[in-house]
């Protein structure tokens, strides 16, 4: 996909912005402000709940703040659209270019709001999002989205976008001052392990008021449990279970 020349104009910013840190902190404090302000959900750094509508505003911030609004115009009318996934368990978001069966190209964005929501940053443990320590939850979904809008824009410029690769490195140290690709959050694997919870530990839970005892199979948003079933499925073991899925939080370990 050839970019349009509007998209040439967005890869020249994204290759050339140069910014003071200070300058680069104080936008970020706008947006950050802007949405506390603005949304009707996320009023607060701690905020409890979120709506796409707040992606979208997101967006618009930075969109206007860093790239002069060029990437909402190299979307050339193709859609943009946001996401809020609870079944995202290990990583804090993700951009996606789709092509459809007609060959229309449309984009999405996607905040893993189970790890946003379950993710505490006033704990011992230290809570790092690109590469700086966040504060609050409003500094991890800033960070976030702050990665996935590198994502869409070299998507809009080049047609592909690798976090891994020099260029998108660069330009997230550059602009966001970013210090790394990867995030260091709290997954449903971490919270479960803080519980005692462990693939193949054996626990307990209540279903339909009876107390069944089985083994954790996975961790996901909820505990994946085979319980010993006689007319259950056979699994490599030579034994049948019965699969139940679980809230971490109905979920405790047997001794």
């Amino acid at each position: 996909m050839m970019p349009t020349s509007t998209g040439s104009a967005l890869a020249e910013i994204a290759l050339r912005l140069r910014l003071s840190d200070e300058e680069i902190r104080q936008r970020l404090w706008q947006i950050q402000h802007h949405i506390l302000t603005q949304s009707a959900h996320v009023r607060v750094p701690e905020f409890t709940a979120i709506h796409t509508h707040d992606l979208e505003c997101l967006f618009r911030a930075y969109d206007e703040r860093f790239f002069g609004g060029l990437c909402r115009r190299a979307l050339d009318g193709r859609k943009l659209s946001f996401r809020l996934s609870r079944r995202m368990t290990n990583t804090g978001g993700k951009t996606t270019c789709i092509l459809s069966r007609a060959g229309e190209i449309r984009y999405e964005i996607a905040v893993a709001i189970g790890m946003l929501f379950e993710t505490c940053c006033n704990t011992d443990r230290r809570v790092t999002v690109c590469g700086l320590e966040c504060e609050n939850r409003i500094e991890m979904l800033q960070r976030i989205f702050e990665h996935e809008m590198l994502h869409l824009t070299e998507m809009l410029c080049w047609g592909k976008s690798d976090c891994a690769a020099l260029r998108f490195q660069e330009m997230a140290s550059r602009i966001f001052l970013h210090r790394a690709h990867t995030h260091a959050m709290i997954t449903r694997r971490e919270r479960a392990a803080e519980l005692g919870i462990h693939i193949g530990s054996r626990v307990m839970f209540t279903f339909q008021g009876r107390e069944l005892t089985g083994r954790v199979n996975r961790i996901t948003n909820r505990a994946t449990v085979l319980v010993e079933d006689a007319n259950g499925r056979q699994y490599s073991d030579g034994l049948r279970y019965s699969v139940y899925y679980v809230p971490l939080r109905s979920v405790k370990p047997t001794i």
